[in-house]
């Protein structure tokens, strides 16, 4: 009968082994701290990310971006680009007019628009909302003659929603721009 409260005290110290690794796991508080870029590692984490203002590409969107364009430069703000022409002078000024040329796919390759197809490029005032933020953000950073490509994540192009029927929700969008001109 000695067995009897032996098993019962193993069984009661394994609930509390238990009961600690939950309450650790929990509140992470063994957490790494140092990774400044704090990877979702599923889909409920990247919405708990997104509602604290650091939204996160879908895994297999950071696959594909990863695989597509892997010599991509990155901003703070989730903006990645590729340059492929190098412009002259100096970048234009928020609430500059910029004329602009683009090729705008989805990151399956999708095409959605295109100026080129219509030959004819477009303008905006740049910085001041005219444009999804990856455009702005983009287009202040550039000189006149350059040419890049893209990679703007939802939350800088057309968000949660989308704009249906042509871009779905979350969409990551690819754009081929160059800077023709701006005044």
């Amino acid at each position: 009968m000695a067995t009897a409260p032996r098993n019962f005290l193993y069984l009661a110290l394994l609930g509390v082994v238990l009961l600690t690794i939950a309450i650790v796991v929990r509140s992470g508080m063994l957490a790494r701290k140092d990774n400044p870029r704090d990877r979702p590692i599923n889909s409920a984490m990247r919405e708990a990310m997104e509602e604290s203002g650091r939204p996160q590409l879908s895994t297999q969107d950071a696959m594909l971006v990863a695989q597509k364009y892997s010599t991509a430069r990155g901003t703070d703000s989730g903006l990645l680009y590729v340059e492929k022409q190098r412009g002259t002078g100096l970048p234009p000024t928020r609430g500059a007019t910029v004329t602009a040329h683009y090729d705008g796919r989805l990151l399956d390759g999708t095409p959605f628009d295109s100026s080129y197809n219509r030959g004819l490029p477009i303008d905006f005032k740049v910085g001041v909302g005219q444009v999804i933020k990856g455009w702005d953000e983009a287009f202040l950073t550039m000189k006149k003659g350059e040419k890049r490509t893209l990679i703007i994540p939802y939350w800088l192009g057309y968000g949660v929603s989308g704009k249906p029927p042509t871009i779905p929700p979350r969409a990551t969008l690819v754009f081929e721009v160059e800077l023709v001109d701006f005044r």
